[in-house]
């Protein structure tokens, strides 16, 4: 199991906790005091992670924004990219 944090500057936690096989996102698992509208979406964004090669996830998480009506609260979709970048490398 491989976690990071991310703190935004003047702004929000952002956390995530996911298992990678063979370069591959197994579980994973955002969480932190940021808000997305709809609520649900946030476990939508973690199935379309699951499954993915590790070299995909800038792409995957921006194609989901684009992809999705999602408002997000104190964070970004390039957040959710560094936060899980950050988790890989530890």
């Amino acid at each position: 199991m491989r976690k990071a944090e991310y703190k935004i500057p003047g702004g929000k936690l952002i956390a995530v906790e996911l298992v990678l096989i063979n370069g591959v996102l197994g579980s994973v698992k955002l969480y932190g005091d940021f808000f997305m509208h709809p609520e649900e979406s946030i476990i939508e964004l973690e199935k379309c992670l699951e499954g993915i090669n590790q070299k995909e996830i800038e792409k995957s998480v921006k194609d989901f924004f684009d992809t999705h009506e999602i408002t997000l609260f104190g964070i970004k979709p390039e957040d959710f990219i560094h936060v899980i970048e950050t988790a890989l490398q530890n």
